[in-house]
This record gives C-alpha cells, structure tokens and sequence, in this order.
C-alpha cells in the first residue's frame, strides 16, 4: 500500500512540475510576442522618417529661379 502513496505523491509533484513549466513557457511566449511588436513598431516608424525624409530631399531643387 505505501508504494500506491509513492506513486500518488509522485504524480501530483510531476503534474505540478509540468504546469509551473507549461505557465514559465507560456510567460516566455508572451514576452517574445511583446518584443516582436515593439521590433515591429519601432521598424514603422524608422520607415516612416525615412520615407519623410526621402520625400523632402526629392524636392530639393525641383524649384529653380532662372530669372535672377
């Protein structure tokens, strides 16, 4: 009777290693998620100013005055 206990003991200590595993994975999981979005953010708004910035050298020039 007392290897019955054994394994009973040993079942809830392993299913509670597997859940505090499966809540530090998904914690992972969601931290990746939060950095990946913020990669993505910043990466629009860096394409943004650059695209701003590329449009405003464009028109650098496109007004000449040849009548001085």
């Amino acid at each position: 009777m007392s290897s019955i206990t054994g394994v009973n003991s040993n079942f809830g200590f392993e299913s509670l290693a597997a859940a505090m595993t499966k809540r530090a994975t998904d914690a992972q999981g969601e931290a990746a998620l939060s950095l990946l979005q913020g990669t993505m953010e910043t990466v629009q708004q860096v394409n943004a100013t650059a695209a701003a910035a590329a449009s405003s050298n464009a028109r650098v020039g496109a007004t000449v005055d040849t009548y001085a």
